[in-house]
């Protein structure tokens, strides 16, 4: 009997004393609000900027210079490249699928190889008026402005240096004409051929005349 009531005893302290594993166990910590919108800002920014990187990894083909082109060159397919890019503005460029726009049309500006060609520098030729014609004529370089490119605006000076003490006296033909194309011709490649859109009777003039030069000039229409 005394072992059975040594037992009761025995049992009765354990529930009474306190559970030491609950009491030392560390308590778990719960997440702040301000730590939880922190931690969904950081993880929203990180996949935005891999978005962000994605899409500026993307490449499309582009039209762009099979050579280098200079100013006024009128561009055919040979000038041509399809070229791979990243993300640019749509205006800047002209897509591959398009790149049949870009034929015929007049260059702007001095466009180097493996550059893109952005439509805006290029210009649309016009078709021949009733009262035009293309004239081809053979210069001297030293009577051509340096840098003078098809698309230029010029006026036409006339003389007659041959002609004796009784030549006329040089003359500015009024008529403001476009430089059509240049090029260098002669069997040294030393004269310069110039074909000029304008007036059909200016051919006339230019052909009575020992000497023509040109002067570059602001358009007057």
């Amino acid at each position: 009997m005394a072992e059975r009531m040594s037992d009761n005893v025995v049992r009765a302290r354990l529930r009474d004393e306190p559970d030491t594993d609950d009491q030392t166990s560390t308590p778990r910590r719960r997440l702040s609000p301000e730590l939880l919108v922190g931690l969904v800002l950081i993880v929203g920014g990180a996949l935005a900027g891999f978005t962000l990187f994605e899409r500026s990894s993307d490449k499309f083909t582009v039209v762009g210079a099979a050579r280098n082109l200079p100013r006024g060159t009128i561009l055919m397919r040979d000038d041509l490249v399809a070229l791979d890019v990243g993300h640019v503005p749509s205006t800047a460029v002209i897509r591959a699928s398009d790149a049949s726009n870009a034929l015929g049309r007049r260059l702007l500006a001095d466009v180097p190889e493996g550059a893109p060609i952005a439509p805006y520098a290029l210009a649309e030729l016009s078709v021949l008026g009733a009262d035009e014609a293309l004239i081809p004529v053979a210069l001297d370089p030293g009577f051509v402005p340096a840098g003078l490119a098809s698309g230029d605006l010029v006026r036409a000076v006339i003389s007659f240096p041959n002609s004796g003490t009784d030549a006329p006296l040089p003359e500015v033909l009024p008529a403001t004409v476009e430089v059509f194309d240049v090029g260098m011709t002669g069997e040294f490649g030393d004269e310069l051929r110039v074909t000029l859109r304008a007036p059909a009777t200016m051919a006339l003039d230019l052909a009575r005349a020992d000497r023509i030069s040109l002067m570059k000039v602001q358009s007057d229409r």
